[in-house]
């Protein structure tokens, strides 16, 4: 076979459509494979539970289609999201089908893979952590433990138990078993009555866990006797998954996000994951849900006789950048212009702080001198206490905003000062998923701490949501030095929080010092992790989790 015969041959069997478990909820349980196919999408259909933040790896210009199945009120119908998955593979589209859980799970994905193979659409299926598996681990529960149970029973009361034949009851009814039950809520109480007509003990224990591994994870804990009473009491809607067996006992010795300071906190950082990618995962790993959202784009720019000032560069004494942006910017520029850094040979190099320094040494040039505050008033302290005479040029490199207290202040002490703009701060365009993200967050107040790196993050903010003004300034909110919390406070801002250093470990300890004191959301009802009986919000204390 000639080799271009055989590349077409292959080329008709590689999938077109990719059915991906997103799994439980947790969009850090996603697989690898299912990251890559996501990230090779042109088209992505996803359910309504799947977390929105997948939805990132998906290339900018993909189709993302909310295809929204809720119980009794569906976007779309399984037909239709067939027949969507189908009409897009025949246009030559690489197709991804974003499945909450796993798609083989209760989850219809093999309804999926049955319609495809019809049309004549090949595909793949990558699987995903389930939720039976994952919402126990997450509430302190493993599924299987030779002291409790031999088996394990994961099913649907999707439809009335009470329809359930005699022998199916029966094999439930033994006490050396977990059972997991999906999509329950409906018929949970019938359930419960017909389990305990089957013979389980009315003291079996039992764990509900609404929305697992998820920010707004919530565990109740009771006995099957008692759940029928806890359901009158308790309103639950889904997403719940019920467990039922000796393992639940388990909790008191297992459970581990309550532990997390972060758990369940929502955290806004105003910049893209990939800018903040240290302190994304320091806060995750602590049991945040980072949601991040840029609130300005740099572009380049040069302002007003820029080019000039760079070709003349040996008139000056002093370069001072006040960004790492500035500096990426500045270098793009000597590099399109031709001129390297020998054109910097004479020149004394000022940076504002530990990222600004950082970006300068990845082009291997090494600042003279640092403020010991990395902020404005730290930049004037650092130059006051240089050796005079304080006669020389400074060159001030910086974006296309900023205010005129580095500059006055500078002039002020004798220095000749000029500025200029070497890129411009622009409203990024949010994609249509991330908008409708970000508005609900705000208007259900559900974040807890914002994080905001300049004074144009804020009112980029504040410029993108501009319905949302009073919902934003209600949030807590950190700036990283100075200069922003100047702006938040000129902003009123109800709350203020300022980090010492503007850099991951000062914003980490700031956050800390701010949200630990008022606990994390893991919220417990009935008997928690510690055997304490009221529902409560675990206090982080640093001595005991060391102690641990």
């Amino acid at each position: 076979m000639a080799r271009h015969t055989r590349t077409k041959e292959i080329r008709k069997i590689l999938p077109l459509v990719h059915l991906v478990g997103a799994g439980p909820g947790d969009p850090g349980l996603l697989t690898r494979k299912g990251a890559h196919v996501l990230g090779t999408a042109d088209v992505v259909l996803y359910d309504h539970l799947v977390p929105l933040e997948l939805l990132d790896l998906a290339p900018p210009q993909a189709l993302r289609i909310d295809v929204g199945k809720i119980r009794n009120h569906p976007r779309m119908t399984q037909a239709e999201i067939e027949d969507t998955m189908i009409e897009y593979a025949r246009k030559g589209r690489v197709v991804v089908r974003l499945k909450g859980g796993d798609p083989f799970v209760f989850g219809r994905g093999g309804e999926e893979a049955q319609a495809l193979k019809r049309a004549g659409i090949p595909f793949s299926v990558v699987p995903g952590i389930s939720s039976p598996i994952a919402v126990p681990a997450y509430a302190g529960v493993p599924v299987t433990h030779r002291d409790h149970n031999s088996r394990l029973v994961i099913l649907t009361a999707h439809d009335n138990p009470a329809n359930w034949s005699p022998e199916d009851l029966a094999g439930l009814s033994g006490s050396n078993q977990t059972i997991v039950v999906l999509m329950g809520v409906m018929y949970m109480k019938q359930l419960a009555d017909r389990l305990l007509k089957a013979g389980l003990s009315s003291n079996t224990p039992v764990l509900l866990v609404r929305w697992g591994t998820t920010s707004r994870q919530e565990s109740f804990e009771t006995k099957l006797g008692e759940l029928s009473g806890f359901l009158d009491r308790t309103a639950l809607s889904p997403p719940v998954t019920l467990l039922i067996g000796g393992v639940v006992t388990l909790r008191s010795e297992i459970s581990w996000v309550h532990r997390l300071p972060f758990f369940g906190k929502r955290i806004l950082l105003t910049r893209e994951r990939e800018h903040s990618e240290e302190l994304s995962n320091l806060l995750e790993s602590l049991g945040a849900t980072v949601i991040s959202c840029p609130t300005i784009s740099v572009v380049p720019g040069l302002g007003e006789n820029a080019g000039e000032k760079i070709m003349n560069l040996g008139q000056y004494s002093w370069l001072v950048f006040l960004s790492p942006n500035g500096v990426r910017h500045f270098i793009r520029e000597l590099a399109d212009r031709r001129q390297d850094v020998r054109s910097l040979s004479g020149l004394r190099i000022f940076s504002m702080g530990p990222a600004t320094t950082q970006a300068l040494e990845s082009f291997g040039i090494f600042p003279d001198a640092t403020p010991e505050q990395s902020h404005g008033q730290g930049v004037l302290d650092a130059f006051s206490n240089l050796p005079g005479p304080r006669t020389g040029k400074i060159l001030l490199v910086r974006g296309d905003r900023g205010s005129g207290l580095i500059p006055d202040g500078l002039s002020s002490l004798g220095f000749t000062v000029d500025t200029i703009g070497v890129y411009e701060n622009v409203l990024p365009s949010l994609p249509a998923y991330k908008r409708d993200r970000l508005e609900s967050l705000l208007e259900e107040g559900e974040i807890d701490l914002a994080v905001y790196y300049s004074p144009s993050a804020f009112s980029g903010l504040l410029e993108i949501f501009p319905d949302h003004r009073k919902k934003i300034l209600s949030i807590p909110s950190l700036a990283i030095g100075p200069t922003t919390g100047g702006a938040l406070s000129d902003g009123s801002v109800d709350k203020i929080i300022l980090a010492q250093a503007p850099t991951v470990s000062g914003i980490l300890d700031a956050a800390l010092d701010f949200l630990a004191p008022i606990g994390n959301n893991s919220e417990i009802s009935g008997k928690t992790p510690d055997d304490q009986t009221s529902t409560e919000k675990k206090t982080f204390n640093p001595e005991e989790q060391l102690s641990t």
